[in-house]
């Protein structure tokens, strides 16, 4: 199996996009017909279809390692050799960069046969696509990095691999995968696309996809234009104005059935399958979908993970805000093992959905997006909200009180859910409530333990310095924390070694004493403007 020469640096990442680039196009059709120029008949290889791994031939002699090409509007197109980023500007069928003159060659209808050919470095090469059928990729957890800097040389140059890998989809796999999805065995595929009058002819219906799409050789960038996978799903979809929707979702569950997906394990009970499609998505790209102790394979909400975040144990706590900080600093999810069934399940929904998020902001030239920093954020929410938990009282329903929250100036009986309230099921932004809370916890922490909130910030050395913070850190040690974190000019990279287990050791001595010193925080809220209730706040219904 061929191994890739594909480095990529967070300055590459961040590489300003090449100012010839048209916008992407829709890619239909993508595996089984060539893009046509305007009004032509002649096959031409898109822009998107630059995308892939390239067996190089070097005068006429095949080179042990693929070569690399991203492509698409956020950054123009790039080619990847060895541990430099070549970036191509395209004239016609012509790429042209610093020592780089190649010619599109699209041969025959069809992406398996394309070709670039001209010179690298001043030798002639060819480059064919890559079609042999690779392995699933299991993502390894260093241990030794934090998290920001594993997403740049890891997660992404791995996502563009697995999305361009050519697998081969066969029925036993396809339905031993698909089968275990929570989708599937809820019947709620069915009830939404498949045609047939009862739930039975509505899994025939799905199931005749299944095996139609049997022995088919595809990548999860390219099957959303597969010829046999267009045909069996406007066959057997009830509704033809859902197409589009129906291939895309249906698109990235068969590619995993078929070995495609980043696979990431979270625990030996928790894996995460992170799923990139097609590159002119940008930010809409790609899902991420989770199984774990308490669900199978999902693409679990923010309500569902906050509620599980809410039901853990409270053995739990001390563990999650660990496994959460080493994830963060070191990417090491070893003490995940510690976590109960519901505290793992809740812990790879977060992790899984976060880095998504925080994926389609790095890789598509926006990284300032803040999505997965707000996952995290919220995160630090939850574990607050739970500090305040009064197991052996009961709140206004006669259920013991798990949590509490502000809602407006009141403390309620509550849980992490109550972000997804705020938030409307959209994506996680902080609500006023949320943020008075974290803000309070703050304040509680300089008042009374002020050793530990300084020794967070001797921890982390001012990664990024006070002048640069956003406000939000200048009141919100939760927020200083994961600017520190999430810092877009890679400076976290100096958070290694000792350095990171005294900034994870910081920070969660600072949630241990919320919690153990929880009815001097609750009295502290109290004589802040804020009054007791006993009637819970609402909680997310999961959807």
């Amino acid at each position: 199996m061929k191994k890739l020469a594909y480095a990529l640096a967070l300055t590459a990442v961040l590489a300003p996009a090449c100012t010839d680039q048209t916008a992407d196009g829709p890619d239909d059709n993508l595996e089984d017909t060539d893009t046509k120029a305007d009004g032509s008949t002649k096959p031409q290889i898109s822009d998107d279809q630059l995308n892939g791994q390239w067996i190089e031939k070097i005068d006429g002699k095949a080179q042990a390692n693929d070569l690399v090409i991203d492509s698409w509007s956020a950054i123009g197109i790039r080619l990847h050799l060895g541990d430099k980023v070549v970036q191509l500007t395209r004239t016609g069928d012509n790429l042209a960069g610093d020592g780089v003159a190649l010619t599109a060659n699209p041969h025959k209808a069809g992406i398996k046969d394309d070709e670039l050919a001209g010179t690298i470095a001043g030798q002639t090469v060819s480059l064919r696509r890559d079609t042999e059928v690779k392995d699933p990729i299991v993502v390894p957890f260093p241990g030794t990095e934090p998290y920001r800097m594993w997403l740049s040389d890891t997660i992404l140059p791995l996502a563009q691999q697995d999305r361009e890998s050519f697998k081969e989809l066969t029925s036993s796999e396809m339905f031993a995968f698909l089968k275990s999805c929570e989708l599937y065995k809820h019947g709620s595929w069915m009830r939404q696309y498949m045609k047939g009058a009862t739930y039975s002819d509505q899994y025939k219906s799905f199931n005749n996809i299944i095996y139609a799409m049997d022995g088919v050789e595809t990548t999860p960038h390219a099957i959303v234009g597969n010829y046999k996978f267009q045909s069996a799903v406007k066959k057997n979809l009830k509704d033809q104005s859902k197409i589009g929707l129906a291939l895309s979702s249906f698109g990235m569950y068969f590619s995993t059935a078929g070995g495609g997906a980043l696979r990431m394990p979270i625990a030996h009970d928790s894996t995460a399958y992170f799923i990139t499609d097609r590159p002119a998505r940008a930010e809409l790209l790609g899902l991420v979908v989770m199984a774990t102790p308490i669900h199978g394979p999902l693409a679990s909400t923010f309500g569902r993970q906050l509620l599980d975040m809410g039901a853990m144990p409270s053995t739990d706590d001390a563990a999650y805000g660990t496994t959460m900080m080493e994830l963060l600093t070191k990417a090491d999810n070893h003490s995940a093992e510690q976590l109960s069934g519901t505290g793992k399940s809740a812990l790879t929904d977060w992790f899984a959905v976060m880095t998504i998020e925080d994926y389609r902001g790095v890789a598509f030239g926006n990284p300032d997006l803040g999505w997965g920093y707000n996952m995290t954020e919220v995160q630090f929410f939850g574990l607050v909200t739970r500090a305040l938990a009064r197991p052996d009282q009961n709140d206004s329903t006669g259920k013991p009180i798990l949590g509490q929250v502000i809602v407006g100036n009141q403390l309620k009986p509550g849980d992490p859910s109550y972000a997804d309230v705020l938030n409307g099921g959209n994506d996680m932004q902080e609500y006023p409530d949320m943020a008075r809370l974290k803000q309070l916890a703050t304040q509680f922490l300089q008042a009374n333990h002020p050793d530990l909130v300084a020794n967070v910030k001797a921890a982390f050395g001012n990664i990024v310095p006070d002048g640069e913070l956003d406000w939000r850190a200048q009141s919100d040690i939760f927020h200083w924390v994961g600017q520190q974190l999430y810092d877009n000019q890679g400076r976290q990279a100096a958070l290694t070694g000792a350095r990171a287990d005294r900034a994870v050791a910081a920070v969660t001595a600072m949630l241990d004493a919320l919690r153990t010193d929880s009815a001097s925080f609750e009295a502290y809220i109290l004589s802040q403007g804020i009054t007791k209730a006993n009637d819970p706040a609402p909680k997310s219904t999961g959807f």
